[in-house]
């Protein structure tokens, strides 16, 4: 009777959105629903990036233009396919940013039956705050750590020899970069999922600071150029992101301990 009575007097703030009831082929067939939406998603804006590939080409490779001396500031291609291959990628590249706010939101819809029906309604303020943190990841790479990057390797090739920088090249570089800026961004994010799967907490995080600045400081050293200031600027915004990560859950851990204590003050009122 014990148990029933206190199973009855369980909110339903309490309860996850399906009890944790979903079977292995139910979360199959969400994930599988999930990622048809995202790359249908993707697809449609990769057609539509296609018609407008090469006004793309142009403005992605301002940086390298810049950083090339006058006498060569251009950029080659050596096979005939080259041109057409480098659409796709800067189409393809155009779709996964576009089309962050739609697959963001199906990545955190994946987690929602895992979810209390508080934490639920973060979803929304989740995903837009994906959506910020990934825009600013590659805006931040294009913006500042690109062109740092190639002035120095450029800087550094001059040295030795001419630039000779072919299209597939660049743009290979270039998807690797804001790619891993974008995920990189997403970090606070992702940590706060895990806290609220209850897969870490803040004082994991607190205990694992001293390795986590070295994995940031190694992830920079291997995104970035070898240069202090390059280093610093990708890992700096990286580690205030974790501080700030574990700041978010601390808040909302406290959140749920001061609610679960209300509600049981209040069960225990109950005649």
């Amino acid at each position: 009777m014990i148990e029933a009575n206190s199973t009855t007097n369980m909110s339903e703030e309490e309860l996850p959105v399906n009890d944790g009831n979903m079977s292995l082929m139910e979360h199959l067939d969400e994930l599988r629903s999930r990622l048809f939406k995202s790359f249908a998603t993707i697809l449609v804006l990769f057609i539509i990036a296609m018609s407008f590939s090469t006004s793309i080409i142009d403005f992605l490779k301002i940086p390298l233009i810049k950083a090339l001396p006058e006498s060569s500031q251009s950029i080659h291609f050596t096979g005939p396919m080259d041109v057409f291959l480098a659409s796709l990628k800067v189409s393809f590249l155009s779709a996964v940013v576009l089309g962050c706010p739609l697959w963001l939101y199906q990545f955190w819809k994946f987690f929602e039956p895992g979810l209390y029906p508080k934490e639920r309604r973060l979803i929304l303020p989740f995903t837009l705050a994906s959506m910020i943190l990934f825009l600013a990841g590659t805006s931040f790479c294009f913006f500042v750590i690109l062109p740092m990057t190639l002035q120095f390797l450029i800087g550094m090739g001059l040295e030795v020899g001419v630039a000779i920088i072919t299209i597939n090249d660049y743009l290979s570089m270039l998807l690797i970069l804001i790619f891993g800026f974008g995920i990189i961004f997403e970090t606070p994010l992702i940590l706060v999922l895990l806290a609220m799967l209850d897969l870490i907490s803040a004082k994991n995080l607190s205990d694992l600071r001293p390795f986590a600045i070295v994995s940031i400081l190694v992830v920079g050293a291997l995104l970035t150029p070898p240069d202090p200031l390059s280093q610093v600027a990708m890992a700096a915004p990286v580690y205030l992101m974790y501080e700030l990560s574990i700041l978010i859950i601390r808040i909302l851990k406290r959140d749920n301990k001061s609610d679960q204590k209300n509600k049981s003050k209040l069960s225990t009122r109950q005649p």
